[in-house]
């Protein structure tokens, strides 16, 4: 098949966080980026689709009930090790946290609850590799979306 005709993949970020109205906030602040947004609600969900898809990005809550962010990560590292992970938290001052997430987690970014939706986007920009021009492109390109009302709620 020639290079022209083969279907282009997006990348794809997937966001895990117990509590619904967090993840559709999560994929409203990155519907319309150029990637493919998967949400999953518990740890067990968030495995089995490290496993079955090709995550490039992973942006998991610490607190969750059951396997907690942190066991997330550590998983991660030995099922998708090529997953760019993100850590998200309420508790960024919590050592007991954040310390196990760099170092077993091997996580790229902590970033807090509530986040500014401008720094998730530049952070999942860094995570994918796209260059500055790229970013700020899609970056023009939501801000126009956002000012229409185009934006999912």
């Amino acid at each position: 098949m020639p290079l022209r005709d083969q279907p282009v993949r997006l990348p794809t970020v997937l966001c895990v966080d117990d509590e619904h109205h967090v993840l559709n906030a999560l994929d409203r602040v990155l519907h319309g980026y150029d990637c493919r947004v998967l949400l999953a609600s518990d740890g067990w969900d968030a495995l089995d689709l490290l496993e079955q898809e090709e995550i490039d990005v992973l942006i998991c809550d610490a607190a969750m009930p059951g396997m907690d962010g942190l066991e997330v990560l550590r998983e991660a590292t030995t099922i998708a090790p090529a997953t760019v992970r993100i850590l998200l938290t309420a508790h960024c001052s919590n050592e007991e946290v954040v310390i196990p997430a760099v170092n077993e987690g091997e996580i790229f970014r902590l970033l807090s609850k509530p986040w500014d939706d401008g720094e998730l986007r530049r952070t999942v920009a860094d995570a994918l590799g796209l260059e500055p021009k790229a970013w700020l492109e899609q970056q023009h390109r939501l801000r126009e979306r956002d000012r229409n009302g185009d934006a999912r709620t």
